[in-house]
């Protein structure tokens, strides 16, 4: 009986968390109505201040992704983002793609070449005394090799939540995939109405390419009220 009861616990245990087939956690709790607001940051910050104001007006903290790039242009807004409270993780030095698109299990850098990437990211968050143990890959895109190389680095590997196009906010009206905010906003409520948001990692991109006019975080704030009126709340890492 105590056997069966332990097993239980952690089919349960194990329930509340989804992992990628690659090794990332890409859903958190599921049995809570909780949601993981995440952003990543590199070329572009246009809409960072903002992205902080409406959290601010919301008492929430999220969870911020920024690459040792960013960290070095823009040390005073790193800073100020970890002190508001949220989370500040590792998203690579120099944003480098380290998989191919095609042949996930290829690496287009050797495995220490990555290493030595997400070190030196780490490392220019350290220097602002941030040491964080999530990290979320460049481009969103890692295969097992690069989950066990950030493991080594005391690293969760973390990615967005497949089932809503949130992600896709980055893309401008020139590209084949470009998804406006409203079809992106739908995207997430359909998704919602459908099978729930618990435990959800939802990405947005506080900074985008100025051919990219519709910015889905100018709507952020209507997005979270819509979210909280159904019941949900907002966690960081």
């Amino acid at each position: 009986m105590l056997l069966f009861l332990v097993l239980a616990f952690h089919q349960l245990s194990f329930a509340q968390s989804i992992y990628h087939q690659e090794g990332a956690l890409i859903r958190s709790d599921t049995l809570k109505k909780e949601i993981y607001l995440c952003f990543t940051g590199h070329d572009y910050f246009e809409g960072f201040e903002q992205v902080l104001e409406v959290l601010s007006k919301h008492n929430i903290q999220g969870s911020f992704f920024l690459t040792g790039d960013f960290i070095r242009n823009h040390q005073s807004l790193t800073q100020k983002i970890d002190q508001q409270g949220h989370f500040v993780g590792a998203h690579s030095d120099k944003h480098l793609l380290y998989c191919d698109w095609n042949r996930r299990d290829s690496l287009l850098h050797s495995e220490a070449e990555i290493k030595q990437d997400i070190l030196d990211n780490l490392n220019e968050l350290n220097a602002l005394k941030i040491y964080p143990d999530y990290f979320m890959p460049p481009y969103e895109w890692y295969n097992k090799q690069v989950v066990k190389i950030a493991r080594e680095l005391g690293q969760i590997t973390v990615n967005f939540s497949p089932g809503t196009r949130s992600n896709a906010d980055y893309t401008t009206p020139d590209m084949p995939n470009y998804l406006d905010s409203e079809k992106i906003l739908k995207s997430i409520y359909d998704r919602e109405d459908q099978s729930g948001l618990q435990g959800f990692h939802l990405l947005i991109h506080p900074g985008t390419s100025p051919l990219r006019k519709d910015k889905l975080y100018h709507h952020l704030d209507d997005l979270i009220q819509e979210l909280k009126n159904r019941g949900y709340s907002f966690r960081r890492f």
